[in-house]
């Protein structure tokens, strides 16, 4: 039976399946021929009828099980068109436009997988990484994760599963990949993608102990913490990576701190305590603690610092001196409040930024040295920000300044060392433009313009810092919009009363 026959009974207790293997619960219920169609075109036609109505009301006609079963039919398709993406990603890698150039193609980072994957980041407005997996999905799909593809393909697992196995199956020689799809395949579409991640590690020790130790010690050469992540409300995260025992400890050691602080009678809670933790003991030395109690001081307490951190945030004068409740711009994460902002500007290195008064658009920079390259690179940076390449969120301080047009030299003519000819590139958007064929130019002063190897063109120019700075930003109008519609009701007056009421109307 195919893996998308659906079965009824007829009242004795037969089961009824439908994609998946699930068994659809419920005896004598009429099974819909859709509910176990294999994804494509059909499949795709008919979800589009039900949705818009066209046999009925739409989805308001469904019953609870068949809406429950259009979700799955969806997600089918949703397998099936990320599988049509990966392999169409992946046949773009083997096209000549994505072979870097001769010199650079000894590289191991720049290889026609990524350089395929940024040509697709940039189109979807995806990250590099992004793109670069999917390609790397498409090749492992024609190659020994066909399986896995196929399974993909089908409906029979998502695309989270898919990249779970794909994830954990990376650089495992391909006989031991395939031995490893052969034993968690079938359970695959009952477990959750974090499941199937765990199961696929496990059959990789199973099958190959040796193997194992092995990429075990090479992803130990992988260890790193990870950029910081912007979250909601100011805040952000963290991505520690380590050899499992050294994770583990470093937790069971900050855990086993927090809970000693709480025996003491801190307030804070066991996730708090961990957080707070943490961070003093990376940042600060080892009197940042209560004397009376040894333990982490409290929130609010004043440290002396360890380490010398250098933030730069960009607060607007009126937020600085309260005549306004501008935003700030916290460099690597982006908007924070305006008491945020005014708390970190306390103590700060001042520097005066000056702005175009319609756009926000940070026109020249403040100097305390005079040396005119240091000076222009600072003005440089704090236009653009990050890296120019669309999609890229590398700092631009940590970036390297890239003359748009090559800089003349004796013997050839070239751009000069300008703000209109230089632009922050991440070291890996560099290579793209210098190896990879991706033509970037300056058509103005921080407005940058990209040309693909297949012909795509994307602009890029970063918005102001602050979008209030800019007195035409429609941020104006919005904000005062917001105000209106949940400003309070004015009171009403109260009724006013005849001194000389009349008789009674009886």
């Amino acid at each position: 039976m195919s893996q998308f026959e659906a079965v009824s009974d007829d009242g004795g207790g037969a089961e009824r399946r439908t994609s998946g293997g699930a068994a659809l619960p419920g005896a004598g219920r009429a099974v819909q021929s859709w509910q176990g169609a294999a994804p494509g075109a059909e499949l795709a036609a008919k979800l589009a009828a039900m949705a818009a109505g066209s046999d009925g009301d739409g989805l308001a006609e469904l019953n609870d099980f068949d809406l429950v079963e259009f979700t799955a039919a969806a997600q089918r398709m949703a397998s099936w068109a990320h599988f049509l993406a990966a392999s169409s990603a992946g046949e773009l890698a083997r096209r000549e436009s994505m072979q870097p150039s001769v010199a650079e193609a000894m590289s191991t980072s720049l290889t026609p997988e990524r350089v395929a994957g940024d040509e697709i980041a940039l189109r979807l407005g995806w990250t590099s990484q992004a793109g670069q997996k999917l390609v790397r999905e498409g090749c492992e799909y024609d190659g020994a994760l066909a399986a896995t593809g196929e399974a993909l393909r089908e409906g029979r697992i998502d695309p989270g599963k898919a990249r779970a196995i794909a994830g954990a199956l990376e650089e495992v020689p391909p006989m031991l990949a395939v031995g490893v799809q052969d034993l968690v395949l079938p359970r695959a579409p009952r477990r959750t993608a974090t499941q199937l991640g765990n199961d696929v590690r496990s059959a990789i020790v199973e099958l190959d102990p040796t193997e194992a130790a092995a990429r075990s010690e090479r992803a130990r050469a992988k260890r790193c913490v990870s950029t910081p992540r912007a979250l909601p409300d100011g805040m952000a995260g963290l991505w520690y990576r380590a050899s499992a025992v050294d994770v583990q400890a470093t937790y069971e050691a900050i855990d086993s701190a927090a809970r000693a602080a709480r025996r003491a009678g801190d307030s804070r809670t066991l996730d708090q305590l961990r957080a707070d933790l943490l961070a003093q003991r990376v940042l600060h030395d080892s009197r940042c603690t209560d004397p009376n109690t040894n333990f982490p001081r409290g929130p609010g307490s004043v440290c002396r610092t360890a380490v010398r951190v250098d933030l730069r945030v960009l607060v607007p004068l009126s937020t600085l001196i309260g005549t306004d409740d501008e935003p700030g711009y916290l460099d690597e994460y982006g908007f924070i409040d305006p008491a945020t902002a005014r708390a970190l500007a306390k103590g700060g290195t001042w520097r005066r930024l000056v702005t175009d008064p319609a756009s926000g658009t940070v026109l020249d920079v403040g100097r305390t040295r005079y040396t005119p390259p240091a000076d222009l690179a600072e003005h440089v940076r704090h236009r653009d920000r990050t890296c120019v390449r669309p999609g890229c969120d590398a700092s631009a301080w940590k970036s390297e300044l890239d003359h748009t047009i090559a800089f003349h030299t004796n013997s050839a003519p070239g751009g000069s060392t300008s703000a209109g000819n230089l632009g922050p590139l991440s070291k890996g958007c560099h290579q793209l433009k210098t190896h990879a064929n991706f033509k970037l130019k300056q058509l103005t002063p921080g407005r940058f313009r990209w040309t693909t190897p297949t012909g795509h063109v994307y602009d890029h120019r970063a918005g102001p810092p602050i979008r209030g700075a800019g007195n035409t930003d429609h941020i104006h109008v919005m904000r005062q919009q917001l105000l209106e519609q949940y400003a309070p009701d004015p009171p009403t007056e109260p009724p006013e009363f005849d001194d000389d009421p009349g008789p009674p109307p009886f």
